[in-house]
């Protein structure tokens, strides 16, 4: 396949994203009747839609994973369920609000405190579940670990409540938002959905200058996601450059300066520091 062929494919899975509908491979609907047999899959999904979707791909093929994959000294393993997931999630698709209490920094509590529900997030680096809300009191957006959530009560609001809230979020949501361009150095154009599978996370768009055969990535973030870009930018590494923010440049360019400057050391010192370190090893009585 070549580059233009997956962009067309790029730009109509987008195209199917916005329209709704959301197709799979065989090789998906394998992985998702071998995630289905977990039993945090039944804690997380409704009966009704456990079910439904173990009736719809019990024809499919049996992925065996063990003959493949070897897992050793694993950590201690979390639930990547809650019990909380299944009402929170009723909240939200029925629009309504909740009465929380729950703990907060220093070993406090916070007590009935009324939010509206707007999303759920789980993060892969801290393993937890996080709830969306917006405060109505505060005119704040909120986030809470579902761990810290000691009592929740779901609450009814009035549609034109609700109205408001929804208004309320999308433009707090909006003023939390800016843009990076990133642009891709023609001799890595080949690696194109690489680079795009590493900012798959994000609401993005590409555009292509055909004069100087240069592709650039714009990218939708929230401010408290640029650390993340930075990372993504560190991993990708001479393939792509950030072109519009110079802070954020900036910041790039000390984090090269500081890693160039742990191997600018010439040989010839670094053999001498060995050799003192060693000296005053073998100074020291036994």
């Amino acid at each position: 396949m070549n580059l233009f062929e997956k962009m067309f494919n790029y730009q109509m899975m987008t195209r199917l994203n916005e329209t709704g509908l959301f197709t799979w491979t065989s090789q998906e609907r394998a992985w998702l009747r071998l995630m289905m047999k977990h039993e945090a899959a039944q804690e997380a999904l409704h009966p009704n839609t456990w079910a439904k979707l173990n009736n719809m791909l019990q024809d499919e093929q049996h992925l065996d994973v063990q003959e493949n994959l070897t897992e050793k000294a694993k950590s201690e393993e979390r639930s990547v369920s809650h019990p909380l997931l299944r009402p929170l999630r009723q909240m939200i698709l029925q629009g309504q609000g909740f009465q929380m209490t729950g703990r907060i920094r220093h070993g406090r509590t916070s007590q009935e405190q009324f939010g509206f529900p707007y999303k759920l997030e789980y993060s892969m680096v801290k393993k937890e579940w996080y709830v969306l809300w917006y405060a109505p009191h505060f005119a704040r957006l909120m986030s809470t670990k579902l761990h810290s959530i000691t009592k929740l009560e779901p609450r009814s609001i009035k549609p034109e409540a609700i109205a408001r809230y929804k208004a309320s979020i999308a433009l707090l949501t909006e003023k939390r938002k800016t843009t990076i361009t990133v642009e891709v150095l023609p001799a890595f154009n080949a690696e194109l959905s690489r680079i795009l599978y590493a900012f798959s996370c994000f609401e993005r768009q590409v555009e292509y200058n055909e004069e100087n055969h240069v592709y650039r990535i714009v990218l939708t973030v929230t401010r408290n996601e640029v650390d993340y870009v930075l990372s993504k930018m560190r991993f990708l590494g001479k393939r792509v450059r950030i072109t519009d923010s110079a802070a954020l440049r900036e910041r790039m360019s000390e984090t090269a300066a500081k890693v160039l400057a742990r191997y600018a050391r010439s040989e010839s010192t670094y053999v001498e520091e060995t050799a003192a370190a060693q000296a005053e090893n073998h100074s020291k009585p036994i």
